[in-house]
Formats: C-alpha cells, structure tokens, sequence
C-alpha cells in the first residue's frame, strides 16, 4: 500500500483530516507494529498529537491498523500485484 492511499483511507474511515492522518502516519512508522507497550506508545503519542482522548487516539490506532493488517494480507495473497 502507498503512503498516500494509507493516509487517504485512514482519514477517511476514521473520521480525521488529511494532516492530522499523515501525523497519524509519522507516529506509526516511528514504532514496531508488534507488541502492547508500541501500542500503549502510539496511542499516548497520537492523543497528545492530535489533542484528543486516549479512547479515541486508541480507536485511531485501531483503524490504521486494520487499514495495515488488511494491506499485508492482500500483499500475502497477491504478491506481485502492482497495488504496492
């Protein structure tokens, strides 16, 4: 998945701006996709980002990283598609 796609789809279903998306993006390739204290990390980072909850920095979070999950799978499936 491009960056632009992610940043575009990850503003859209969650609901935010298409800066505050690419802030999302920049706190999210800073940390490993794996593990609860990265998770804890990006949450506390997007909340004081974007100045919002941690509920709703933790549900932003959530979307980007379906959006992320769903782009590995397919790249799984498709390994040569030109999707990227």
């Amino acid at each position: 998945m491009r960056k632009n796609s992610f940043i575009d789809e990850l503003a859209s279903v969650a609901g935010i701006t298409i800066d505050e998306a690419t802030k999302v993006n920049e706190i999210i390739e800073g940390h490993s996709l794996i593990g609860r204290n990265s998770k804890a990390a990006v949450v506390v980072e997007i909340a004081e980002a974007l100045n919002v909850e941690e509920a709703r920095a933790d549900e932003i979070s959530n979307v980007a990283y379906d959006i992320l999950a769903k782009a590995l799978k397919e790249k799984i499936k498709h390994p040569f598609s030109p999707k990227g």
